[in-house]
């Protein structure tokens, strides 16, 4: 019997490892555990696939709650607001690419401003590109960034896939057909196949991610964060740090000083420099593959406004806005007046809640249509 258990328990070892290893099931897991606290419509699955795999409490909570897994900051985030294309609304002939990051990453657009036919979200963080835009149209690009994103920025370090040099010379941007070149996969030979499955540097995450990162287990996480806070007076997990009224939580990289993207960390005219050279250089390679105009909005850090008191803050956002040649959609004073009396930043989450979208969405509408001379709908 014992030998009949011993066989059962490695073959049961081996299938997860084996799972763990296959690193398309894994990516396919993180995006259906991402994708089901954010969808309105649950798509249909296997039961047995979602009940074993994707049930999880790490994103429907809230990012940092999921984290540190402390109750009082347990709460569902709540759904953003849907900018479908409008009907019936006149042609203007422009179209608004957006590259942004998690702030805006999952919305819907497509009709948010009044200015633009449709919008098009690309997501920094991910591959995508070389663009190809429509020539028939005017094309614009706004960069949004979260304020924490700014020093690290470079266009050579994002996932974006960029024409080179001698193909916008040859205008070769303009043609989808030439970007099949960038995009095409590279084939993989059979024994690199099994190289990076044996040594895949992932494993100790992925083991993790299918055994533990699931909402069964929530409240033994909660129980051990609870005794490690309040017992044994631990601090956060290093990922998260809490208000200094200890209402709210945040990314610790916002708030410890050794960090590049703290509010709290010294930026030298030099560094600031730095980061207006890169965004210029991004605007210039935009502009040379055709987009008409480059924006720039930069959102807060939620440190930044909700407890910039804690410390010095550095104020990199404004002086970045001060000092960038690109046309500026600025939102800080406005959010800065409207937090105080109306929250902006979910109390649980490293981002921005509906109202903080929606405020957003309005200030960048009336920028545009204060620039091109169009009408605000009433939806917005």
């Amino acid at each position: 019997m014992r030998k009949i258990v011993g066989i059962l328990i490695l073959l049961v070892s081996l299938v997860i490892l084996g799972t763990a290893m296959n690193q398309g099931f894994i990516n396919k897991i993180k995006t259906d555990k991402y994708i089901d606290h954010i969808s309105s419509v649950k798509k249909q699955r296997p039961s047995w696939y979602y009940n074993l795999f994707v049930q999880s409490d790490r994103w429907h909570d809230g990012d940092l709650y999921g984290l540190c897994y402390l109750h009082p900051f347990k709460q569902e985030l709540a759904p953003f607001k849907s900018y479908p294309t409008i009907t019936g609304k006149p042609d203007t002939n422009r179209i608004l690419y957006i590259i942004g990051d998690s702030y805006l990453a999952d919305k819907t657009l497509n009709g948010a401003f009044d200015a633009f036919d449709n919008v098009v979200y690309l997501d920094r963080r991910f591959p995508f590109g070389p663009i190809v835009l429509d020539t028939t149209k005017q094309n614009y690009l706004l960069m949004e960034f979260a304020e924490r994103n700014l020093p690290g920025y470079s266009l050579k370090k994002t996932g974006e896939i960029t024409w080179q040099v001698n193909d916008i010379h040859d205008k070769k941007y303009q043609d989808k057909s030439n970007a099949q070149q960038y995009t095409a996969m590279k084939p993989v030979s059979f024994f690199e196949r099994i190289g990076n499955i044996i040594f895949n540097k992932d494993l100790s995450r992925n083991l993790e991610l299918m055994l533990f990162d699931h909402k069964a287990y929530t409240p033994v996480k909660e129980a051990k964060a609870s005794f490690n806070y309040n017992l044994l007076g631990q601090m956060f997990p290093k990922e998260v740090a809490i208000s200094t009224d200890q209402q709210r939580l945040f990314l610790n990289i916002t708030v410890d000083t050794s960090n590049a993207e703290s509010s709290f960390k010294f930026k030298s005219n030099q560094d600031i420099r730095i980061i207006t050279a890169r965004l210029d250089s991004a605007r210039d390679y935009y502009q040379a593959i055709g987009f008409k105009k480059v924006y720039l909005s930069v959102i807060p850090n939620t440190v930044s406004l909700c407890d910039n008191k804690r410390m010095t803050y550095n104020h990199l956002l404004q002086r970045v806005e001060q000092h960038t040649d690109l046309p500026d959609i600025s939102i800080f004073n406005q959010f800065s007046t409207t937090q105080p009396k109306h929250n902006l930043f979910y109390y649980n989450d490293a981002h921005w809640n509906p109202h903080g979208f929606d405020l957003w969405v309005n200030i960048v509408n009336h920028s545009f249509t204060d620039e091109f001379g169009v009408t605000n709908n009433e939806s917005h």
